[in-house]
């Protein structure tokens, strides 16, 4: 493995403890695919971690603006750090523009000045000013062009409320309009009872509604979006019927393994014949 592989290997790593199931995904995607799919996700959830993990604000912005210059310097043809090293390798993403990048970056820092969502409505507008660009350029990389579609970004939305609704207690993940209608303080999401349950369950079936609209809007999403929307409906299904939904939502992706492997052996079928991707050779 060349040194810069095994740079790039602790991220994907990171990436795919994150995202268990994309590991069953690339089995199904072709060597070049498989690639872009695997580096792409692994910069994404890096810019994720420092933008919703990282609890001060001005720490995350100092980190996000470094990406930035990194991608800007990634375009230029000198990129430095590993997954930049291992993404603009290859020649589609050397092939985006850079506002695309840019656009990342800021679409992931104008979270950090986001306050408490009033309702789902706001929660999923605010996030969609990063997660466009994120499905904009997954497009790019799977098709040489990029692409705005709206219930692809949602996709990647979903996936980000259903994996908040496990952190309840935070200022963002619940709606005031959903927390005023339980007559519950966020305070009171911190702790197991029936009233968090009863909270949680409402806002996953409006989680459950956002998949499902968007998997029958989508004209286009990658194999590994399809296949994450897919599990995170059933995780959806289970969590909303547990006694306790944050304790089902954080236990249930080490369950997801065969699940997984049909899931995308089903969905790689249905996208090889559209035509949208090339199954590996049998060989492989």
């Amino acid at each position: 493995m060349p040194p810069e592989d095994a740079a790039f290997a602790s991220f994907e790593r990171k990436w795919l403890e994150a995202n268990p199931e994309q590991a069953t995904v690339a089995v199904f995607l072709a060597p070049d695919e498989r690639r872009r799919a695997s580096v792409f996700g692994s910069l994404v959830h890096e810019l994720e971690h420092t933008t919703f993990g990282v609890r001060e604000p001005q720490v995350a912005a100092v980190k996000l603006n470094w990406w930035r210059q990194e991608l800007i310097s990634a375009c230029a043809g000198t990129p430095r750090h590993p997954i930049t090293r291992e993404l603009f390798g290859d020649e589609r993403a050397r092939s985006i523009a850079e506002p695309f990048w840019t656009n990342l970056i800021d679409g992931a820092l104008a979270q950090l000045d986001a306050g408490p969502p009033s309702t789902l409505v706001d929660s999923i507008s605010t996030l969609a000013v990063v997660y466009r660009p994120v499905a904009s350029i997954e497009a790019a990389l799977a098709t040489g062009e990029p692409a705005r579609n709206d219930a692809n970004a949602r996709l990647w939305i979903s996936a980000h409320l259903l994996h908040s609704a496990a952190r309840p207690g935070d200022e963002r993940a619940i709606p005031l309009d959903l927390l005023a209608r339980h007559g519950l303080a966020r305070s009171a999401l911190i702790e197991p009872s029936p009233g968090r349950s009863a909270l949680l369950c409402d806002y996953l079936g409006l989680v459950q509604h956002e998949i499902d609209t968007a998997l029958a809007q989508g004209s286009w999403a990658s194999l590994g979006r399809r296949v994450r929307a897919r599990l995170d409906r059933e995780l959806v299904a289970k969590a909303r019927v547990a006694a306790d939904p944050v304790a089902m939502l954080a236990g249930y992706p080490g369950l997801r393994r065969w699940r997984s492997l049909w899931l995308s052996w089903r969905e790689a079928r249905r996208m090889a014949v559209g035509g949208a991707i090339r199954l590996p050779p049998r060989s492989e």
